[in-house]
């Protein structure tokens, strides 16, 4: 899964790029082309950086990626998961470890069927307790 904060940034990077355009539109000179290398660069590293963080739900593990930082969790180690839903809306699975951490993974459009039972599939052969409720307001 993505998060929705790559995209954010994957667009800012391609908005930089047309302001190039712009900016060497407007004036040509030594300090522009300068100007127009430095938000070149800003745009590719922030092209970069929207492709590193990711959530990936695994055989034996979740992972989560946030830029050069990441967090293992086996299945081994969770204790419960709770997906929670609102009728017509996107849920939210709520994951709690043997020694009490908890995470969350809220549902988005790359969820459907499939990975929802994949998730649950995954949980009853690693012996995690699965609760599926609705959402109380």
């Amino acid at each position: 899964m993505t998060p929705p904060s790559n995209f954010i940034m994957l667009l800012i990077a391609l908005g930089l790029i047309f302001v190039v355009f712009i900016v060497l539109g407007l004036k040509r000179n030594p300090n522009i082309y300068t100007l127009a290398c430095v938000i070149i660069l800003s745009s590719i590293v922030l092209g970069y950086y929207s492709l590193l963080s990711y959530s990936a739900i695994q055989k034996d593990q979740i992972v989560f990626q946030q830029y050069h930082h990441q967090t293992i969790f086996k299945w081994q180690d969770l204790h419960e998961v709770i997906y929670e839903y609102e009728i017509g809306t996107f849920g939210t699975y709520y994951f709690q470890t043997k020694s009490n951490e908890h995470f969350v993974i809220k549902e988005n459009g790359q969820f459907g069927l499939d990975e929802k039972r994949a998730i649950y599939k995954l949980a009853v052969l690693n012996g995690v307790k699965f609760m599926e409720r609705e959402k109380s307001i």
